[in-house]
């Protein structure tokens, strides 16, 4: 009848170890199955498959500490590699297989987990993934040998539970993880090779339904715990997987020779051929592939209020974040060629494509300096091996949201998103992924020991949305610091080792559109156009430890040191004001090395300070030596909620580009320090050196490559300076390189600066401004809560630390602030200069006597940009509001800020400012008609202002107050301006705020200052003729503000002055005592 039956079965464990190509951190131990029945159909085997049918199979396995032998050959491909595909072969892979329930119970160091699958189904499929004719489950080239056949693997639920193993030395309390799916399946293409069977490549692609999950945070820590444990016999794993040699069945073919072709064509007709050979290609398999694709993915973590191993008091309790995703898919292409193309991957795309011209890039350059590296190695070029295969791993996912932090008691009417995505509002493409990640690994799958190029990453985030909710923040700070305080415990507890290795460089570049932060304020609105947030906006962004896109090159960073080098403020060594002996140095050697690549591998073999080997790590370098360079094409800033906008924002500052460079000079330091301890094993004697130097001095390449000499006398053509630091470098006393005489502790950890070629124009109202005042105080209250309890609840295992220091250097070429003040009063209108109806370029010909005429380049913005907040302007009804408006054009602006743990210290440096009053104009006509770009600045050489801003216990020294609210400094010198009376006090109502403020001690210099101050207040007839301006002139006055508030005035002044200045100062500032 073909049927059978059997009971009680063991199956050998590793005959099916091998057969699964189980990793080789993993081991089974047992396998047993109650029941088996087989059912074989002997008259329609051509067409129906032989059914097999298993009740209960249960396997134990365990994991392995050290790697257990390599798998030997499966016997399916053994058995089918002895004969060419035939009937019998047909039959053998058309066999469906069901299993009842399938109990997998898994042994480690630090756990027990179990998987539970139920109604297990393996068919065969067609190519529209249907179960059919066995005839139509197969696709047969035989102009090419080979044949593709589709399977499918299908069951009901998958049940996964693990548990920590419970001892007596160590009392460990875990909650169990659980995890219940739906009915999933995988699919399964096979490519074979039709003379001896083997598979030649597959394509796996698992499908998981809607997933929800319900995870407490001690579940988590759980989760964390039990992947710490395996994590380094995974390691051990695939490093012993990449030294084996590489299976011939996975490499492809070679294409049929043309006598093949013509033989085999020959038995078919040649028009079945050729519609078999375009079927074949639609469903071809180019290479071995794995996929995962989850439609939906909901993820809630929350607080267990009732764990007993609870480490962390929360500030926020019974806390949960729900996380929402959808559309994940991850690829992973195990034996992809570096440098081939991967068009025919199963998710290419806009994001694939721009990363594979990134990684070519890379590949070429790597290419370059092997060939530099092999003629230092022997003197001549030597021909390359076969390049190394690469292991890749894509992620896509359709972003939905991260909801912000709820609690019991805390009430909400709707989900809140913290972090969403708004493909939608921007019109842009659905299919578009709201993250893309690729990560690329190369290896030789024989374990040759020659250089390989650095590990890649590449990340490309569209429309991101990103709020800054204070009690999300904390709540996730606090939740990831208990995280990691419960893994240092569970690594100690279970002897795990933590790699102390210096982390490896990975080429790295994340590339951003129309992302967007925003940052809202949570008191309640004390003006009526305040609004309820600020966000910051981005078109196109580029992040990357490379210098391969445009505008993170090293000719960039020349360009950007060249203009920070032509400011003395960046440059002078006498630390005069506004810095002091104690800042950072903003234009640190290290920026200059990289600018002249003096920083590299190839470098240091050139200059003697490094072996030459053909080594595997020979190219490669410590993530110590990184410099980030982040790069905005456009850069924008607006307001929104303000009621005022109707909805719509309201601009704050207009677009504009910015580009960033990063460094850790401390951790560079440490690098060159850990490089000098090895100098007695790693490095060549000088005799040796200096003869390879000799002779690499001798080719041509490598002289073109360096066009400068190591003679400290020549300097780069470019203009800039060599480092200082590099004398010591070439000293012939040195055995190794150096980066300077000071050891690490004295290095800053965190080195940026910033530079805005372009004009910079913003504008501010009343409301706007005590909006500002509030969320800096809202930023500053958050950052001091999560810096205490970093400072509470950081690891404990690094011991005591230096604190943490930074420095900051920015540079702006030129800037206009427009401060929207309330309506002049005027009564009569016909007879006023300033008319209302005048348009601003009308005002600024009328009021701007003697001021600089705009050089007429029209400032870049993003593409429909400007149009864009005029329009909101109009739709908002601005037209209708009348405003008075002074601007204060800014040239030459240089700042700094330097950290040293609690200590903070802002210098400010502006050459020149000069005031542009408009008078009455309408809101719409101003922000449409605005100058669009800043004056070519002329030569300043004395700064017009200087500003400092010191708090922190090292602002102590100048008041007891100035530790908590700081001392500022200000020095004002050559300062002429022009005002008007109204402007003032307008002025002073702008600059009020309804809040207590917090008394500022402070210190003023005024120097060479003349100000001509005009009364156009109204007059009570017209004939009157026009008020004589006041002309103030200023030669040295100092004011001194105190820590109770009150002020003291002194100074070669005359006394006539003192009501002048009483009248410049904010009403605010006029309930203080004042001084002689």
């Amino acid at each position: 009848k073909g049927e059978g039956q059997l009971t009680n079965l063991e199956l050998d464990e590793e005959v099916l170890q091998n057969m699964l190509d189980l990793p080789t951190w993993l081991a089974i131990n047992k396998v047993c199955c109650n029941k088996a029945a087989i059912r074989i159909p002997w008259t329609k085997l051509k067409t129906h498959p032989i059914t097999l049918s298993l009740d209960k199979v249960v396997m134990e396995m365990s994991t392995c500490d050290e790697p257990r032998p390599p798998n030997g050959p499966s016997p399916i491909a053994t058995a089918s590699g002895q004969s060419e595909y035939g009937f019998a072969e047909k039959v053998v892979e058309g066999i469906s297989l069901s299993v009842n329930s399938i109990v997998i119970r898994i042994s480690a160091k630090a756990f027990n987990a179990s998987f539970e699958l139920s109604q297990l189904q393996v068919y065969s499929v067609n190519t529209s993934w249907a179960t059919g004719d066995l005839r139509y489950t197969r696709i047969l080239d035989p102009t090419r040998g080979e044949i593709l056949t589709f399977k499918e693997v299908s069951w009901q639920m998958i049940r996964i539970e693990a548990d920590a193993i419970q001892n007596t030395e160590h009392e460990v309390v875990r909650a169990p993880i659980r995890l219940i799916t739906n009915q999933s399946k995988i699919r399964v293409t096979l490519k074979r090779r039709m003379k001896d069977c083997n598979v030649i490549a597959s394509k796996l692609i698992l499908i998981l339904d809607d997933l929800l999950w319900v995870l407490t945070d001690s579940q988590l820590k759980a989760m964390v715990q039990y992947a710490k444990s395996l994590s380094e016999a995974m390691e051990k794993s695939a490093a012993q997987r990449k030294s084996m040699p590489p299976d011939t069945t996975q490499v492809t073919p070679p294409p049929p020779s043309a006598q093949q072709v013509r033989t085999q064509q020959a038995s078919a007709a040649a028009d079945q051929s050729a519609s078999m050979a375009r079927l074949f290609n639609d469903y071809d398999v180019r290479e071995t592939s794995h996929h995962l694709q989850i439609t939906h993915l909901d993820l809630h973590i929350c607080d267990d209020t009732n764990a007993k191993d609870r480490g962390i008091n929360k500030r926020i309790d019974s806390g949960a974040m729900q996380l929402s995703f959808s559309s994940i898919s991850v690829d992973y292409y195990p034996f992809h060629k570096a440098g081939e193309s991967s068009m025919h991957w199963m998710h290419y795309g806009e994001a694939t494509k721009s990363r594979e011209t990134w990684a070519r890039s890379l590949l070429e350059e790597f290419k370059s300096n092997v060939e530099m590296l092999k003629t230092a190695v022997s003197g001549q070029s030597q021909s390359s091996p076969q390049h190394g295969e690469n292991l890749l791993n894509s992620l896509k996912v359709d972003f939905s949201a991260v909801l912000k932090v709820s609690t019991a008691d805390q009430p909400r009417s709707s989900p809140q998103s913290m972090i969403s995505c708004n493909k939608k509002s921007l019109y842009l493409p659905q299919e578009m992924p709201a993250i893309h990640a690729e990560f690329t690994e190369y290896y030789f799958p024989d374990g040759k020991d020659y250089p390989i190029p650095c590990p890649n990453l590449y990340v490309q985030l569209n429309a991101l949305q990103l709020v800054l909710d204070s009690r999300s923040l904390v709540w996730l700070n606090l939740f990831a610091l208990d995280l990691r305080q419960s893994l240092e415990q569970f690594m100690e507890l279970y002897k795990l080792n933590d790699s102390q290795k210096p982390d490896e460089h990975v080429d790295i570049r994340v590339d951003g559109l129309m992302l967007k932060l925003v940052i809202p304020a949570e008191q309640e609105r004390t003006q009526p156009d305040q609004p309820r947030s600020v966000s910051v906006q981005t078109s196109e962004m580029v992040a990357t430890n490379t210098r391969h896109p445009s505008g993170c090159t090293r000719s960039s960073l020349e360009a950007l040191l060249q203009a920070f080098q032509e400011q003395p403020f960046f440059t002078s060594l006498s630390a005069s004001f506004p810095r002091s002996q104690s800042s950072f140095s903003v234009l640190h050697p290290v920026f200059q090395r990289h600018a002249h690549e003096q920083d590299t591998c190839i470098h240091d073999v050139y200059r003697g300070f490094a072996p030459p080997s053909l080594s595997t790590n020979a190219l490669k370098t410590a993530a110590a030596t990184d410099l980030w360079a982040v790069h905005f094409s456009q850069f924008w800033v607006d307001y929104e909620g303000s009621r005022s906008g109707r909805g719509r924002p309201t601009p704050c500052v207009d677009s504009f580009p910015l580009t960033l460079w990063v460094c850790h000079p401390a951790r560079y330091t440490q690098h060159q320090e850990r490089l000098r301890a090895g100098v007695g094993s790693g490095l060549l004697p000088r005799s040796e050196s200096a003869e390879i130097a000799s002779r690499l001095q001798r080719k041509k390449l490598l002289k073109e490559y360096y066009s400068s000499d190591a003679s400290p006398s020549n300097m780069p053509s470019n203009g800039l300076h060599k480092p200082q630091s590099l004398d010591g470098l070439f000293n012939d006393s040195s055995s190794s390189p150096s980066l300077a005489s000071s050891s690490s502790s004295s290095e800053v950890d965190l080195q940026v600066i910033v530079h805005i070629k372009k004009h910079l124009s913003a504008q501010v109202s009343h409301g706007q401004y005590v909006f500002l005042l509030r969320l800096q105080n809202a930023v500053k209250s958050l950052q001091r809560t999560l810096q205490q309890d970093l400072e509470q609840y950081g690891s404990k295992r690094q011991g005591p630390t230096q604190p943490f220091s930074a420095c900051v250097g920015v540079l702006m070429k030129s800037a206009e602030v427009a401060l929207l003040l309330k309506p002049i009063p005027q009564p009569d209108l016909n007879t006023s200069p300033l008319d209302s109806d005048v348009s601003p370029s009308e005002s600024r010909a009328t009021l701007e006597a003697g001021s600089e005429e705009s050089d007429g380049h029209e400032r870049p913005s993003a593409a429909g940009e400007g149009t864009r907040k005029v329009d909101q302007l109009l739709c908002a009804g601005t037209h209708a509001v009348n405003v008075s408006v002074l601007v204060l054009k800014i040239h030459s602006v240089c700042c700094s800020l330097d950290l040293k743990g609690d200590d903070t210290a802002v210098a400010l440096e502006v050459g020149r400012i000069r005031p542009n009053q408009l008078g009455n104009v309408s809101l719409r006509q101003y922000l449409s008609n605005r100058s669009g770009s800043g004056s070519e600045p002329s030569a300043v050489l004395n700064p017009e202002v200087q500003v400092r801003l010191e708090s922190g216990p090292g602002a102590a020294v100048h008041s007891p107050l100035a530790e908590q609210n700081g001392f500022l400094q200000c020095r004002l010198q050559a300062f002429s301006a022009d005002f008007l009376m109204a402007s003032l006090r307008n002025l002073g109502l702008f600059l009020e705020d309804d809040s207590a403020s917090q008394v500022l001690p402070m210190e003023i210099t005024i120097k060479d200052t003349h100000v001509n101050l005009k009364d156009d207040g109204p007059r009570d007839n017209a004939s009157e003729p026009e008020a004589t301006p006041i002309a103030v002139h200023i030669h040295n006055l100092l004011i001194h503000r105190q820590d109770d508030g009150s002020f003291s005035i002194g100074g070669g002044y005359s006394y006539p002055l003192l009501p002048v200045f009483l009248f410049l100062l904010p009403p605010s500032l006029l309930n203080y005592n004042c001084f002689l």
